[in-house]
């Protein structure tokens, strides 16, 4: 406990530093990718060193997007892979390989024949943009894919994704204006999100909500005490609600409650009924809260938001806001280029021409147009291999990897893989329980 509340103090002072000297943060950056990359070998990743730091990239991937920490734009996801690749060939451990996933990757290969960009920089930025991604989910499922691990393991791998997000929250506080002084339309609140993108913003604090609230479920605290946990949940749902991107909210709403349902249902259920009611009576509290205090100080327009409604004219908008006509678009691509499909990276380049609607925002409806029928496959691949491999676990584990697929999917449909988060926790589902997961749950049931 000691050593979590230490940490969860020490990204306070670092949201702290880097808000006051925003030149920091690329320096930051090095120094953790270089001590983790020290760590991972000198360790032989012994420990899984590779999945604690490559955890901790993706909840730092963020902060470092924004204020200028990364040399370029996707260097989060590569960081990702190279800390996973890096764990893998040091710990020289033979164990199954995930040959699905690996076909899944050749699918995407043809399409790169009827690439056409105008020159070698566009078709750097483009196809990184859009298969550092999947990329990313590749060599995250060849990493965890049969790795025995532990609940416990599980969990400090959380700890790490939720420690930068500490720091996150402290930066969007001291640099973006006290929430009641936000102008609040019905659109995504780029001053809340600290003039950077609300969607993102929101997804990060989506993964901190299901992250915090799942650990509390199972009896164990991320940031050292239950107090510091409630207050940081409450503010993920707050900073989070106030971007008035409802995406990130939404899925990690859902995931967490979809754990809590899925978890009460299964005969082998680790929590009981009255706790669990307990758990679910505090989260609707924190949710309710969270909610009423955003939608006083925006003045009800986070409720036309979430409707779907012009607050002026009380009239419906587009609730997808857009995302239904650059899905058809896409779709349409597909249909018109059946085969190959446009290419990697073309549907972006397209957007940019202005002969498309907008940038991708669905990873389901970009793979069908930019790779055809191969892309098709690989989306079947994609789906249900998790799934099937989730479905052979003891019974008790999965609520925890349903609930995290299911934050995996839904932001890909509704942000694609911008982030490097649902890259890593798709493979984070592939996990095999060590012998003693079982009981490691029943300890943390007497920890609650």
């Amino acid at each position: 406990m000691r050593k979590s509340l230490t940490l969860s103090l020490l990204h306070v002072l670092t949201g702290l530093l880097i808000a006051n000297y925003r030149d920091t943060s690329f320096a930051f950056g090095i120094l953790v990718l270089t001590v983790a990359a020290g760590h991972i070998v000198l360790s032989q990743n012994k420990n899984n060193q590779a999945m604690l730091w490559a955890a901790y990239l993706v909840g730092l991937e963020i902060l470092l997007r924004m204020t200028g920490g990364f040399l370029v734009y996707e260097a989060g996801k590569y960081s990702v892979v190279f800390l996973l690749l890096l764990g893998l060939i040091v710990e020289q451990v033979n164990k199954p390989k995930p040959w699905p996933i690996v076909l899944y990757g050749i699918l995407l290969l043809p399409s790169f024949a009827v690439v056409n960009f105008p020159d070698f920089l566009h078709f750097r930025k483009d196809v990184s943009f859009n298969l550092s991604g999947p990329l990313t989910l590749i060599v995250s499922t060849y990493y965890f894919y049969s790795r025995p691990l532990l609940f416990n393991q599980i969990v400090e791998s959380l700890r790490f994704m939720v420690y930068p997000l500490i720091s996150v929250i402290i930066y969007l506080t001291l640099v973006t204006p006290e929430l009641s002084d936000i102008e609040y339309g019905t659109q995504s609140n780029f001053q809340a999100a600290a003039g950077f993108g609300p969607n993102q913003i929101s997804i990060i604090m989506g993964l901190g909500i299901l992250l915090v609230g799942l650990c509390l479920y199972y009896g164990y605290t991320l940031t050292g005490t239950l107090v510091t946990d409630v207050v940081i949940m409450s503010l993920f749902l707050i900073r989070g609600l106030a971007t008035f991107s409802r995406g990130g909210m939404i899925g990690g709403i859902i995931s967490l409650g979809l754990l809590i349902l899925l978890s009460v249902l299964f005969a082998k259920r680790i929590i009981s009924w009255p706790k669990a009611l307990l758990y679910i009576l505090g989260g609707l509290t924190i949710v309710l809260y969270s909610w009423n205090y955003v939608n006083e100080i925006s003045d009800n327009r986070l409720m036309y938001r979430y409707q779907g409604l012009n607050y002026r004219t009380g009239q419906a908008k587009d609730i997808t806001s857009g995302r239904l006509i650059i899905l058809s678009h896409e779709l349409t691509l597909f249909t018109d280029n059946i085969w190959l499909g446009v290419g990697p990276g073309m549907v972006r380049e397209i957007a940019v021409k202005g002969v498309h609607f907008a940038n991708t925002h669905s990873e389901f409806s970009r793979t069908l147009a930019e790779h055809g029928l191969f892309g098709g496959a690989a989306l079947i691949i994609m789906i249900f291999f998790p799934v099937m491999y989730i479905l052979k676990k003891p019974k008790e584990i999965l609520p925890i990897s349903f609930a995290i697929l299911f934050l995996v999917f839904f932001t890909m449909f509704h942000s694609a893989m911008r982030l490097a988060m649902p890259g890593f926790l798709y493979g984070l589902v592939f996990f095999y329980p060590g012998k003693a997961f079982g009981s490691d749950l029943q300890k943390s049931e007497a920890i609650a």
